[in-house]
């Protein structure tokens, strides 16, 4: 590789397998970058040289590598061409060697600049195909930088060529050639695709249970943060090894990229330089890369029937790690996840998890992360804590470096159980898109002579209905709380219960176990909510100053351009006009009094401060961010970004799709200073009788 001129020279030598009697006519075909222009291949079998021919196509016929091609996931393609490579000799009577060794030489320019993301979401980045620049150098299988036939899973060893000072990281375990003027990468286990990831890189590297733990970052101070990384990923092999099974690779290697990102490739992950140094990715996302190692690197997904593996990994890695902070913590992750597939699947944009492959917005995720995360929760609480782990072991035991679907995974958890969860579960939860919507319908407490009270409710659900396993929670002014199960299968459930004494409240589903679609009021207003709105309006305060306005007017048009949106100043509207989408008010509207109602208890904004939640902050050098019921729309929100300056706006702005969880937000310039969610009061999925002193 050439960073100055982002060049790269390639010799492949694939070892090519055809069926018995394929006939030289036949052509073996496969794609190439359009940018890469093919010098010469040979082929070589049983030690004799093959004459081969190749011809180069402008574009690419699907069905020469799939028999039922998803045209409509294959736009990644669009930058290869096809090659089609025949044997010299076609006559009728030939055909192609059994077993031959092709080499293709090829070189070319690698440079697909960085584009920012379609939609700004939480887990939004920039994206390329592939790159070499003085920086780095990213190549994957979208780059097309090496022959990809699709085909099934191959090893492979690569040596490059880097400029002086540079590493290399790929796949595999690192052999370094004593001249350091090449760099080999050995991968013993079968692989979808080979990475090639290349800089200015310092590697550091522990050895522990046989696995090499390595870190590949820029800087050569960073012995501090290096030793944080390398003891983390020491207790997440230890953490998933125990749960799950051995880890399937000779290395996991922490890698600093120039551009910001969050991958995770078999045996290592890719951080931007900014995302590396965050003090919580360590804690959090960090350990979700690692697992990916087991679920979707370790067993590979099946894509044609959906993707099984990214709800699993953060069921078993993000909401793992809440699970062991606190039982309140896990509590308050599953409502923020129901809360997202809430506030991102409005107007047609679910789907079924048959139909997900990856995350490319913020609907996508909620669905193919979050759905699928909560199925794998309800599972468990099926299955018990024993059960569920043991499944998850036997299922990476049977399929490790194979492909499996939805299907594969339900029948090894099912096993030794009465459960159809190839069959009804599947159709319910995977194949059908939506969620269950429940409500507690009615409820009756009669004091009886004895002193007993006599508790009869009644559950329902809309349609479309679906088998429920529903938790029901009493409690009491005195005593421990009361918690059962019912099964709920049709519209509505009722039952009569004998109370030994007076309830305090009774409530459906009160930790957030299933996966359902929840009632507005069961949550706060939050940033989320408008980010998920079909349409939104923007009203400009007029009477700031003209860097504020300029900054609200620019931040609404580049909203506008993504989905609908209207943009007013406050002087051309009032409150009651806005009735339709949600609304986002940029700076301190005139008629900001008419708000007063709708703030919540402890906050107020005044002239020089803002008051939330008991803390104070100085108007000048603070932006606030909140997010509000909206007074004149149902299930719609209204959001409050009041900034002191035209940069803080924007900066602010860019930052909010990544704390929509968060009813309010205080930032000084662009750091996070403050944050939090309203209460919720009442919710339909609760009855109160006698509240709490």
């Amino acid at each position: 590789m050439d960073p100055q001129t982002a060049r790269l020279a390639a010799a492949d030598e694939i070892l090519l397998i055809h069926a018995p009697r394929v006939s030289a006519s036949a052509s073996t075909p496969f794609l190439l970058n359009h940018s890469l222009a093919i010098t010469g291949i040979t082929a070589v079998a049983g030690g004799q040289p093959v004459p081969v021919r190749w011809v180069e196509r402008e574009g690419w016929e699907p069905r020469d590598f799939w028999r039922r091609p998803q045209y409509a996931e294959l736009d990644e393609c669009d930058h290869a061409r096809q090659i089609d490579l025949f044997l010299e000799d076609a006559r009728p009577d030939r055909a192609w060697p059994e077993s031959l060794r092709v080499e293709i030489r090829y070189q070319g320019v690698v440079y697909d600049s960085l584009q920012p993301p379609a939609e700004n979401y939480q887990r939004g980045f920039e994206t390329t195909t592939g790159l070499i620049d003085p920086r780095g150098a990213y190549l994957s299988r979208g780059t097309f930088w090496y022959p990809e036939h699709f085909d099934q899973p191959f090893t492979f060893e690569l040596t490059a060529a880097v400029p002086d000072g540079w590493e290399t990281i790929s796949q595999g375990a690192r052999i370094t050639a004593p001249s350091h003027a090449a760099i080999t990468w050995v991968c013993e286990q079968p692989m979808e695709e080979i990475y090639l990831i290349a800089g200015p890189y310092v590697i550091r590297e522990e050895i522990h249970d046989g696995v090499a733990i390595q870190t590949f970052t820029y800087g050569h101070d960073d012995e501090e943060l290096c030793r944080r990384y390398l003891d983390a990923t020491r207790d997440y092999l230890e953490l998933y090894s125990g749960l799950i099974g051995p880890y399937p690779f000779a290395k996991f290697a922490l890698v600093e990229n120039f551009w910001q990102t969050g991958y995770g490739m078999p045996s290592f992950t890719l951080l931007g330089d900014k995302v590396v140094r965050l003090p919580w990715i360590i804690s959090t996302s960090y350990g979700h890369e690692i697992l990916h190692n087991w679920w979707g690197n370790g067993v590979f997904v099946d894509w044609e029937s959906g993707n099984w593996c990214e709800g699993l990994t953060v069921y078993g890695a993000d909401y793992l790690y809440k699970e062991r902070e606190s039982a309140e913590a896990a509590r308050d992750y599953r409502r923020t996840t129901l809360q997202g597939y809430l506030d991102y699947t409005r107007s047609g944009r679910d789907f079924p998890l048959t139909e997900f492959r990856e995350r490319h917005d913020a609907s996508s995720a909620a669905i193919g992360y979050g759905k699928s995360m909560m199925l794998y929760h309800m599972l468990r609480r099926r299955l018990g804590d024993d059960g569920f782990w043991k499944a998850l072991a036997d299922f990476y035991r049977e399929y490790r470096f194979r492909s499996a679907d939805w299907d594969d995974l339900l029948g090894v958890m099912a096993r030794g159980t009465d459960l159809d969860l190839r069959g009804a579960f599947h159709e319910q939860w995977i194949a059908r898109d939506g969620a269950p919507s429940l409500r507690l319908a009615a409820t009756d407490l009669t004091p009886r002579p004895d002193g007993t009270y006599e508790l009869r409710y009644e559950i329902e659900q809309t349609e479309p209905v679906y088998a429920l396993a529903v938790p029901v929670r009493l409690t009491y002014a005195d005593g421990p709380a009361e918690t059962w199960t019912v099964h709920l299968d049709g519209r509505t459930f009722a039952e009569t219960r004998r109370l030994a004494a007076r309830p305090r409240a009774l409530a459906i589903d009160p930790d957030f176990d299933l996966f359902r679609r929840l009632h507005r009021a069961e949550v706060p207003a939050a940033l989320s909510q408008l980010a998920g709105a079909d349409s939104v309006s923007f009203v400009i305060a007029a009477a700031q100053n003209e860097d504020l306005a300029a900054a609200g007017r620019e931040v609404a048009a580049e909203a506008a351009r993504v989905d609908p949106a209207t943009v007013v100043a406050d002087t051309d509207i009032v409150l009651p006009d806005l009735r339709a989408g949600s609304a986002w008010w940029l700076g301190e509207p005139g008629w900001l009094a008419s708000l007063t109602e709708q703030l919540p208890a402890g906050v107020r904004i005044e002239r020089q401060r803002f008051v939330i939640e008991g803390r104070e902050f100085d108007r000048a050098g603070h932006t606030l961010a909140l997010a509000l019921p909206h007074p004149n729309v149902r299930d719609e929100a209204i959001g409050l970004l009041i900034a002191f300056d035209g940069e803080s706006l924007r900066g602010v702005w860019r930052k909010l799709p990544h704390y929509g969880k968060y009813s309010y937000l205080v930032f000084a310039g662009t750091q996070n200073v403050a944050k939090g969610v309203w209460d919720v009061e009442r919710s339909p999925m609760v009855m109160i009788w006698d509240e709490e002193e």
